[in-house]
């Protein structure tokens, strides 16, 4: 039998998730990077199959990972970096551990700021069992 605050708290999920998806749609002007990814990856704890991605900001720290249909399928929580030198092209960086892909760190053309991605507990156990390799770099054409 559930309990109320079992209910109360998929209650309280579901509105987050409906008003980060309302934020999301009702943003205009930022930029998105479309990138097709030729590998399986993760963000967080979660998975994602190779395929077209877009990544998109939601909030100063926060971005929005979408599939190829628009689906939202992950919000992402950012921390700033900063480059000696401007970037030359839009990238998307991906630590690498033993054949396994995380999204690390992410870039936009024009300017020497960029996302990084806190490491995750998964990530942060596949490092300790594993030597990193290196990291792959994935130049994004589609940006809007």
């Amino acid at each position: 039998m559930k309990t109320p605050g079992h209910t109360l708290s998929k209650m309280i999920a579901g509105i987050l998730v409906a008003l980060t998806v309302s934020i999301a749609h009702a943003q205009i002007g930022g930029d998105v990077i479309k990138a097709k990814v030729p590998f399986d990856f993760s963000v967080g704890t979660r998975t994602f199959a190779a395929g077209e991605y877009s990544l998109n900001s939601l909030l100063p720290r926060a971005m929005l990972l979408r599939k190829q249909g628009g689906q939202v399928v992950a919000a992402i929580v950012t921390d700033s970096v900063q480059s000696s030198e401007v970037q030359k092209s839009t990238k998307l960086v991906f630590n690498a551990y033993n054949g396994h892909y995380f999204l690390a760190q992410i870039w936009n053309e024009g300017r020497n700021t960029g996302r990084e991605l806190p490491k995750s507990p998964v990530e942060i156990e596949m490092a300790a069992k594993h030597s990193p390799g290196p990291q792959v770099t994935l130049l994004v054409a589609d940006r809007r």
